[in-house]
Parts: C-alpha cells; sequence; structure tokens
C-alpha cells in the first residue's frame, strides 16, 4: 500500500489517513435534544444556521462522520454547571420550554447525568448499527487502546468515551458546590470524587478535562465565554468576581496523581495557566508524561487569551509526547473576527510546527459544544476541506497525516493505560 507521504492527490491522502477528534460533543446534544445521532436528516433550522452560532445544531452525526472519513471520535459527555443556569437568561428559558432537559440532565447529582449521558451514546451506538445501509460502516465502543487498533484494522468506525469538567465527580455528598483552591476537603466529599473518578475510569473514559466554564472542586478555569454571548449575561458581575490567579485544588492534585496511577489522559483544556503549570510539576514528578494532553485549543501567538497554549508550553508538551488538539472555532484561534477561518486552523497548525515540531498537533473540533465553527467546515462531513485546503499550501503529506490523527493515536495508544 502506498504510504500517504507519497500521495499527492488530497482525495486519496484523506481517505487512506486515519481521522481522529480528540473533542466533540454529540452526547450533549443527543442528550438534551434527545436527538438521533444516526439519522441521515438535517432539520429546516439547522441548515438555515449551518454557517451562524445555532445552540440546536447537529454537526456530529454518524453518517456525517462516515461522510468526512472520520475513524476515531472522542465523544466528550459534558454536564451544564449550575452556573450556566444562573447566569444565562437562554438556558433558563431553554429549561423552562423543555421541562424534560431539567429533570433529567440538571436535577440528578452532576455524576448521575454524566453517566447517563455515556449511557446514551452506548444506545445511540447499538440503535444506528441495527439500521444503518448495508455499505455504511459499522460504528464501534472503544473501551481501552486495543480496542481502537482493532477498529481501525477492521475499517470501522470507533467511539471513544470523554468527559469534560472535575464538577463531573460530584455526586450526592460533594453536590453543585465548588471549593477555593486552598481547601481541604473532607474524607466523604473527597473518597466520592476519587471513587467517581475510578467508576469512570472503569466505564471506558480515556480523559478527563479538569476544567470546564466554572470553578469545581478540582481545578479553576480561565473566563470561558465568548463574545457572541453577551447579550445573554451580566458582564459586569461575572468578570468582575473571575479570578485566573487560582489554580488546582488540593482535591484536585489527588485527582491527577490518581489519574496518572490508573493511566487515565489529563485534559488541560480550560484551566487557568497556574492550574496547567502545577499539573505540569506533578506529571513530571511522576516521570509519567506521555498521558496529558489540551484536547481543544489555540495557541497564544496567535491570540492571546489565557484559554490559549503559550509558546514554553508547546515546547513542553513536545519534549514531553504530549498534544494538542485544535478547535475549530475562530473566536479562539484568531484575533479577528471573521467567519472564514480554515486560514486560522492551518496558521495555528505551522505556528505549533514552527514552535515545537510535528508532533504535538492534533484536532480537537469541540463540534456541538455550543460553539461557531469556522464557515468553510460546519459539521463532520466537511473535515476533507481541510485536507484539500492544506494540501493546496503544499504541506507534505505525512505532516497532514500526522495532524489528521497519527499524534492523537499516539498519545491514546501511550498514554491510556487499561
Amino acid at each position: 500500500m502506498t504510504s500517504p507521504r507519497d500521495i499527492s492527490n488530497w482525495k486519496d491522502l484523506h481517505s487512506q489517513a486515519t481521522v481522529v477528534d480528540l473533542h466533540s460533543h454529540p452526547s450533549l446534544k443527543s442528550s438534551v435534544f434527545h436527538r438521533n445521532i444516526g439519522s441521515k436528516k438535517t432539520k429546516f433550522l439547522q441548515r438555515l444556521f449551518k454557517e451562524k452560532f445555532w445552540p440546536f445544531s447537529g454537526r456530529v452525526t454518524f453518517p456525517k462522520m462516515e461522510q468526512g472519513g472520520m475513524d476515531v471520535l472522542l465523544s466528550t459527555a459534558y454536564v451544564l454547571e449550575q452556573g450556566w443556569i444562573d447566569d444565562m437568561s437562554i438556558v433558563r428559558k431553554l429549561f423552562w420550554l423543555f421541562p424534560k432537559v431539567g429533570k433529567s440532565i440538571v436535577d440528578p447529582t452532576y455524576f448521575d447525568s454524566t453517566m447517563s449521558m455515556l449511557d446514551s451514546m452506548e444506545d445511540q451506538i447499538v440503535s444506528y448499527n441495527k439500521v444503518r445501509d448495508k455499505d455504511a460502516r459499522k460504528v464501534v465502543l472503544a473501551a481501552n487502546s486495543k480496542d481502537i487498533g482493532f477498529a481501525i484494522k477492521h475499517g470501522d468506525m470507533c467511539v471513544v468515551h470523554s468527559v469534560e469538567g472535575g464538577h463531573s465527580l460530584n455526586g450526592e455528598v460533594a453536590g453543585k458546590t465548588h471549593s477555593d483552591d486552598s481547601t481541604i476537603e473532607p474524607d466523604e466529599i473527597r473518597n466520592e470524587v476519587l471513587d467517581n473518578l475510578q467508576k469512570l475510569y472503569d466505564r471506558g473514559v480515556a480523559y478527563l478535562g479538569l476544567a470546564h466554564f466554572y470553578p469545581n472542586r478540582c481545578a479553576f478555569p480561565v473566563f470561558p465565554y465568548p463574545e457572541y454571548g453577551a447579550s445573554h449575561l451580566d458582564w459586569r458581575s461575572i468578570t468582575g468576581g473571575w479570578d485566573e490567579t487560582k489554580g488546582l485544588t488540593p482535591l484536585g492534585e489527588e485527582v491527577v496523581e490518581k489519574m496518572l496511577d490508573l493511566g487515565m489522559l489529563i485534559d488541560v483544556a480550560h484551566c487557568t495557566i497556574k492550574a496547567r503549570k502545577r499539573i505540569y510539576e506533578i506529571v513530571k514528578s511522576n516521570r509519567k508524561t506521555e498521558c496529558l494532553l489540551s484536547t481543544h485549543t489555540g495557541v497564544f501567538e496567535m491570540n492571546p487569551i489565557t484559554y490559549n497554549l503559550q509558546d514554553w508550553e508547546l515546547e513542553w508538551f513536545a519534549d514531553n509526547g504530549c498534544v494538542a488538539g485544535i478547535i475549530f472555532m475562530n473566536y479562539w484561534i484568531s484575533p479577528i473576527d471573521s467567519g472564514l477561518g480554515l486560514k486560522y486552523i492551518e496558521r495555528t497548525l505551522n505556528h505549533i510546527i514552527n514552535t515545537c515540531g510535528t508532533d504535538v498537533a492534533a484536532i480537537g473540533t469541540d463540534f456541538d459544544g455550543f460553539t461557531d465553527p469556522p464557515d468553510e467546515i460546519v459539521d463532520m462531513s466537511e473535515l476533507p476541506r481541510m485536507t484539500a485546503y492544506l494540501k493546496g499550501l503544499d504541506i507534505t503529506s505525512w505532516v497532514i497525516e500526522k495532524f489528521l490523527g497519527q499524534n492523537a493515536l499516539r498519545i491514546l495508544t501511550n498514554g491510556w493505560k487499561k
């Protein structure tokens, strides 16, 4: 078989490469809106708003994955934090209009809701395989890295569980509150959080993102909201109370240590710089570095916001076998408000390569995470456009192949020990 490095035709390159998305949210939309991920149908409003921010979008479905040549999808379960409901009027209206959503997603504990999302994704996979066309690829759930390799070998599309936000570890005891970065938690809360981490690992969750939009018992986040959310927020109140000088909590440090012991990947996306620095220190001191990633991010030198990785972090990633997934959202990767974004994905990729080599950059679309993707790639079916764009710039095929999936596969194989 011809090596992808020798392929000049972008269509052949994309079809022969292994394509991996480290971060997307089909289970979020399927759980909140009871959407069938296996459906080929696209509703009228989804078509109308496909190039705009549309909270009801359906950018990841199994048919769209097949159209886009997706091989391995990290399906990221994310449960809305209480802060969303408190701070965003549009979210409160949503739950008023759809009370069943509140009962199934908001009322249970964060941990129970997370487990329900994992259940939902597994049910969707089973249902799709029963009704898929004969020539459509089978979808399989991978419980470990060996399952991923088996699925790729047999031409199946592979789904891997992942979870975003340390709040997902909160059960009945921890509740829906957070702690200060210096708080020593009572044993009851500590035991519950660590036990729930074990349950996620046993369930086949490849990585946990320690932070998300609001502080939790593990870590503090950077300011999360893009400007297009301004009309739904009391910005003066929220920004005035945000504190990015805080990092990992003592319990968060224990969670990181246990993830290292288990062989679970650690996602630093959304963490404050202080939290990220402390995670790097813990990982390095344990001599288990090839277990860390930032699944959906940009680079600080392209767009200087604290969410994005700085050059010293990219170099640290390269030195320690870690991976950074480039987010498909212009707000994070571009300093300019523009609908077109392929050029910013390419510039981010090139900056990473020029800073630290070809082994760090990967894909982390964040599709269906209430995001606004580049107009040229509005859903999973349009991923081949990126390969065509990069190949048109005469980027070497083997570099594109690494970005499409090889770097992500490496850390899934070497860092996810189950």
